[in-house]
């Protein structure tokens, strides 16, 4: 896709384009971890996978894979700081900023939207209420953990 903008310098009208590269990534699984590194790190690790960081969380001896921006505000579920330390309850992955509870296997939010925030007048609580993004996860024989994206 390009866009052309007309541009006059002494009497003259001249074309400049501008392309924008369009990157287009082929969905494929990529191998993240073991089942010992994620055990290791007390059943929840963040990974990158084709430029996301992506949150693997063990339950009941499942591997999920979401999302580890909040959807609200696009903050860490898990960050560097122990104000980002998600904490996983009811099947669902709770956002340490806003209190969201966000269904581990679906995404879906489960109960009150930012329950930590406040209801403000004409704004509500921010950006409408959004599910949380899921991938595909699978454990190889060998126990080694592959997200698809």
């Amino acid at each position: 896709m390009s866009n052309a903008l007309c541009t006059r310098s002494s009497g003259v009208a001249r074309s400049v384009v501008s392309r924008r590269a369009i990157r287009v990534q082929a969905a494929a699984w990529t191998k993240v971890g073991s089942i010992a590194g994620l055990k290791s790190n007390g059943g929840k690790q963040v990974v990158e996978v084709g430029g996301q960081k992506v949150l693997l969380v063990e339950l009941d001896s499942t591997v999920r894979a979401v999302s580890n921006k909040c959807s609200h505000l696009g903050l860490p579920l898990v960050g560097k700081t122990a104000m980002f330390q998600a904490d996983i309850k009811d099947k669902c992955v709770v956002c340490p900023a806003h209190g969201t509870y966000f269904d581990l296997e679906t995404g879906a939010v489960k109960g009150e939207w930012c329950p930590k925030l406040p209801n403000l007048p004409l704004v509500g609580k921010g950006p409408a209420q959004k599910p949380l993004p899921t991938f595909q996860v699978r454990v190889s024989n060998a126990d080694e953990i592959e997200v698809y994206l």
